[in-house]
C-alpha cells in the first residue's frame, strides 16, 4: 500500500492537503462531522479535528498545531513502544514477565507479562473491597497502576532509572523521531482519582496525532523502515480480551465510559491499550477494522486500515453508537484513493 509520509516538521503543507474527491471521498463528511462534534462536545478543550486518507490531509477543522495533554490517548502509543522494543530485541516477547525489569513486584503481580499489562488485565489493583487477588489475565480493569508499571518497565528496558528519567528520550528512540514528530512533549501528572503520579503522558497536537495514526495504518512502517512488526500492530487493533471478566469502575482512576453500557459489553472491546470494533459492537453497522485510542478531554485517534482513514480529534467524544464518525466516514467513500497506486 502506498502512503504519503510527511517530512519532519509541523507545517500543515507537509501533509499535502487535498480536496476530498481527490482522495476518493465525498466532501459531505465535513458538515456531518461538524454536526457530530457539536452534538458530542467535551468542553475541556476547544473542539478541533482532522481527517486523512493514506497520509494525505482531507480536512482540518480548527487549530492544527497547538499541543495538549491527551491523557489516556497515550496508552496506544506506549503499547507501540513495547512493539518497537520487541522489534529491536530489547524485549524477547510479550510473554516475558515484567518482573524481569521490576523485581519489586511480588505475589501474583510478579507473574504479569507484557501481554497482560498492555491488555489491561495484569490485576495490579487487586485485591480490594470484595474482589480477590485475580491472577493476571482474568480481569480487565482500567488502571493507573497498569500505566505506572508499564512506564517504569519500559524505562528500564531503555536503560533509564524509572519513568521520571527522561522518558521523552525513550519515545524518540522507539519511533517518535523516525516519524518526524517535532514540538511534542511529555508530562507527569498527579492524578487526584488514584492519588498517584499516573505514568507518562504525551502532549500532542492534531499534527502529531495524524502522524501516529498513519504509523498504525502503515503497520508500524514509516517510509520504508519497519519500526514495529506488522503482526504486533494487527493484534493491537484486534480484540484481545475474550474470556476476561470486566470491572468498569476500578479503584485507581478506573471509571470508564463503558460503565454506562456495561450490559452491552460483558467483555471489554479492547486490543493492546486500544479500543476496537472487532466484534462490531462498539460501532454497530460499521466496518470491524476500526480501532482508536482515547483520552480525557475528548482526544482521539481513530483509524481504519482497510479504508486508509485516520480521524484525530480534541474536545469531542466517541461513545458506542450506530451513528458515529466511523459511519460518516465510511458513507463518504467514493472508492479507492486515486493517489494510491
Amino acid at each position: 500500500m502506498k502512503y504519503h509520509f510527511p517530512a519532519p516538521g509541523q507545517s500543515i503543507d507537509l501533509h499535502q492537503p487535498q480536496d476530498p474527491p481527490a482522495l476518493g471521498l465525498k466532501p459531505d463528511f465535513i458538515p456531518q462531522i461538524k454536526a457530530f462534534v457539536q452534538a458530542n462536545l467535551n468542553e475541556r478543550y476547544p473542539s478541533r479535528w482532522a481527517v486523512w486518507r493514506h497520509g494525505y490531509l482531507a480536512h482540518v477543522e480548527g487549530d492544527f498545531n497547538t499541543p495538549v495533554d491527551v491523557a489516556s490517548l497515550r496508552k496506544t502509543w506506549h503499547a507501540l513502544i513495547v512493539g518497537a522494543a520487541i522489534k529491536e530485541g530489547k524485549i524477547p516477547s510479550l510473554n516475558q514477565k515484567i518482573s524481569a525489569w521490576l523485581p519489586e513486584l511480588s505475589g501474583p503481580h510478579a507473574e504479569a507479562t507484557w501481554r497482560h499489562v498492555i491488555t489491561q488485565s495484569a490485576g495490579f489493583d487487586y485485591p480490594y473491597g470484595d474482589y480477590p487477588a485475580f491472577q493476571p489475565g482474568q480481569m480487565w480493569t482500567y488502571s493507573d497502576w497498569n500505566l505506572v508499571h508499564l512506564c517504569n518497565a519500559l524505562a528500564r528496558v531503555y536503560g533509564k532509572r524509572d519513568f521520571y528519567d527522561d522518558y521523552a528520550e525513550i519515545a524518540r528512540t522507539a519511533y517518535f523521531e523516525a516519524l518526524g514528530m517535532q514540538g511534542w512533549s511529555t508530562k507527569i501528572v498527579f492524578d487526584q482519582a488514584s492519588q498517584m503520579d499516573d505514568g507518562v503522558r504525551f502532549v500532542l497536537s492534531l499534527e502529531h496525532m495524524g502522524r501516529l495514526g498513519l504509523f498504525a495504518l502503515a503497520r508500524g512502517n514509516w517510509d520504508g523502515v519497519q519500526l514495529v512488526n506488522p503482526a504486533f500492530v494487527e493484534s493491537l487493533e484486534t480484540k484481545q480480551t475474550y474470556g476476561m471478566q470486566v470491572n468498569y469502575d476500578g479503584p485507581n482512576d478506573g471509571q470508564v465510559h463503558l460503565r454506562f453500557y456495561a450490559e452491552d459489553f460483558p467483555e471489554c472491546p479492547y486490543g493492546y491499550l486500544t479500543w476496537v470494533n472487532t466484534d462490531g459492537d462498539y460501532f454497530p453497522g460499521a466496518d470491524k477494522n476500526w480501532a482508536f485510542g482515547a483520552g480525557a478531554g475528548g482526544s482521539y485517534i481513530l483509524w481504519n486500515y482497510k479504508h486508509g482513514l485516520v480521524f484525530a480529534a480534541i474536545g469531542t467524544a466517541l461513545n458506542p453508537s450506530k451513528e458515529s464518525v466511523s459511519h460518516i466516514l465510511e458513507a463518504s467513500l467514493l472508492g479507492s484513493n486515486p493517489l494510491v497506486k
